[in-house]
């Protein structure tokens, strides 16, 4: 993939590259040099290498053992580093939601976000954020858990509506979710970029295309670039096919 994507930009993007390098640099907010972990011996990043910048949606595409899950994890600092350096602004706060929803079980979505919204000193009332990810009155007032699987996704992301994190990270946070979440999710994330870095993981290439329009790749433990104009040429969709292991569309 790394030849292939080389290839092209040589080709296609050199131009386009060059014109926004200045620009690129003034909005450098989250950068990863040479990112290294090894588990037991085994290379699971090798040589990661990537620049985000404030108010864009990123997508993370990967097979399954790529690394995505370490990588974030690195990133928000639950994981050290075997080398290599993650810079980001001081005093900003970095917030992985991880697969599994971690939320407190015995109390309502009501309770639970007025609580995050005192704490947070928000001028917005937690009403706000509960409509804005599509929870009704009764869900509201249910104890969270006896939410379902997407209601729980639901009350998560209004939680980090709340919070604002300047660095937030979503690993896969698709899986069994309607179109409806889906549209919803995305929408909310578009609308809530300004300000902030939001990286979203998959493990299929057509959500990873919806997520956004360039897309990250990580393969052989680093980070490839995919570019909107790049990613339907053929020798980069089967090479990013071959990577995931999926049968051509």
């Amino acid at each position: 993939l790394h030849k292939a994507i080389r290839r092209q930009r040589q080709m296609c993007i050199r131009d386009s590259n060059n014109r926004n390098d200045k620009k690129q640099m003034e909005n450098v907010m989250l950068q990863l040099e040479h990112v290294k972990k090894s588990y037991d011996k085994k290379e699971v990043l090798t040589d990661v290498t990537y620049t985000f910048e404030e108010g864009k949606v990123y997508s993370l595409l990967g097979g399954a053992g790529a690394g995505r899950t370490t990588l974030l994890e690195c990133i928000c600092g639950d994981l050290s580093i075997d080398d290599g350096t993650i810079v980001t602004k001081e005093k900003e706060d970095i917030f992985l939601a991880s697969k599994q929803s971690i939320l407190p079980m015995y109390i309502s979505g009501n309770e639970f976000i007025h609580y995050l919204c005192e704490l947070q000193k928000q001028a917005r009332e937690p009403e706000y954020y509960l409509e804005r990810v599509g929870l009704d009155e009764k869900i509201r007032s249910r104890m969270i858990c006896e939410y379902t699987f997407e209601e729980k996704k639901r009350i998560q992301l209004a939680a980090y509506l709340v919070q604002k994190p300047y660095v937030i990270m979503f690993d896969e946070p698709f899986d069994y979710c309607s179109d409806e979440y889906i549209d919803m999710f995305l929408r909310v994330l578009n609308e809530e970029a300004e300000g902030h870095i939001v990286i979203v993981t998959t493990g299929i290439f057509a959500m990873a295309k919806r997520i956004a329009k360039d897309v990250l790749v990580l393969s052989n433990g680093e980070i490839n670039e995919v570019t909107y104009e790049m990613i339907d040429i053929p020798e980069i969709k089967k090479a990013i096919f071959d990577i995931l292991g999926e049968l051509e569309e």
